[in-house]
């Protein structure tokens, strides 16, 4: 019977598409949940599936899949160390489509890292199709409270652009929920990460096209991004595979502002398609994805380099040569002799030497949880 009524739905729907269409049929909550452990599955060594809190109505499953080489065989310790990429979906139950990205961005990563152990090398993926999933279930873009998950998380939670009054279904709304992260969905998905070393964290939306920031840097309740020479970078490198501009958003106290704010990953929100209320594809799925998915490829290709990023040079007793290689500086930079507060990307620079170990910060943002790992 889970099937029924989405199954009807879609039928409808497809019954009036014109013939010449090429239609698509987007995933169900329950056909994401199976086909998303049936992938894991079918990689044993590098993927476990795993289902961590359930929706706050429904009792759904909130299900992930945690990517990294040999992760069977790596501790807890070992797994949170590792550089990680997180991706999303679905903070709005109605835009489908961000869901089908992350879980072809996962299929793709696994599929590559299968024929080619060596792209999985040294860092993490992690990817949730489905936060909201209730909301997903329906159709509708707030969950089983009538709150926009994406209003709902601690940091800068109220400041614009949020709505004091419960949305309902179909109609949406801005709810921003009785208190910051008060939903067990925004706890859910904060805990997620804080059990990583995050880099990049995307987390997928529809509705526009274009990416989004982590807060506002222009006009009515702009902040400066400390770390904007770092996300400029990032932006004119994506803009060269996907195409898609970037903006402000449009409302505080969403997922991407946390996950910069407090957990210092580079956080944006990625738009994959206008498309929203439906379950059709007029098109490939995967084609309407196109340009998303490479810009998904291209942070996970280059993970290491969001932020400092120093390589070792050359060596001797008394002094080591470094050079940045990443796409933002590197801060507070030492040998264990003296202390080196920046090196630009690019950058080369000899360092005295008192110890064997290099440490150095990746950004200069502080997150409000403080434990930004030293490399």
């Amino acid at each position: 019977m889970r099937y029924l009524l989405p199954l009807l739905a879609i039928l409808c729907l497809a019954f009036v598409a014109q013939p010449s269409e090429a239609v698509e049929i987007l995933h169900n909550y329950y056909s994401m949940q199976d086909d998303t452990e049936e992938l894991a599955g079918n990689y044993p060594d590098i993927a476990i599936y795993s289902e961590h809190a359930s929706s706050t109505g429904l009792g759904l499953e909130i299900f992930s899949v945690d990517v990294a080489l040999n992760i069977t065989e790596l501790s807890e310790e070992e797994l949170a160390a590792l550089p990680t990429m997180y991706v999303d979906g679905v903070h709005h139950g109605n835009e489908g489509m961000s869901a089908e990205a992350a879980f072809l961005f996962l299929q793709d990563v696994l599929e590559r890292s299968a024929a080619d152990p060596t792209y999985l090398e040294g860092k993490r993926l992690v990817v949730t199709p489905v936060m909201n999933a209730d909301g997903y279930l329906q159709d509708c873009r707030n969950n089983w409270n009538g709150v926009d998950l994406n209003r709902n998380y601690p940091y800068m939670w109220g400041m614009y652009g949020t709505s004091d009054t419960r949305g309902s279904c179909p109609a949406s709304g801005t709810y921003r929920g009785p208190s910051e992260g008060s939903e067990a969905e925004t706890q859910a998905n904060m805990e997620m990460m804080r059990g990583m070393n995050l880099y990049v964290y995307f987390s997928g939306h529809t509705g526009s096209n274009d990416i989004v920031l982590p807060w506002k840097i222009t006009g009515e309740f702009a902040v400066p991004i400390a770390d904007w020479d770092l996300y400029e970078r990032f932006l004119n490198e994506s803009a060269n595979v996907s195409g898609l501009s970037y903006r402000d958003p449009s409302g505080a106290g969403e997922s991407i502002a946390w996950g910069y704010g407090a957990r210092t990953a580079v956080s944006v929100i990625v738009e994959v398609d206008t498309m929203q209320w439906s379950p059709i594809e007029t098109t490939t799925i995967r084609q309407a994805l196109t340009n998303e998915l490479a810009m998904y490829a291209l942070a996970w290709e280059n993970l290491e380099l969001f932020g400092g990023h120093l390589e070792i040079v050359s060596e001797t007793s008394d002094s080591v040569k470094v050079t940045n290689t990443g796409w933002g500086a590197a801060y507070n930079v030492t040998a264990g002799n003296g202390v080196t507060e920046k090196i630009e990307p690019g950058e080369t620079k000899t360092l005295k030497k008192g110890s064997n170990v290099l440490q150095y910060l990746r950004l200069v943002h502080v997150g409000e949880e403080e434990d930004l790992p030293l490399i």
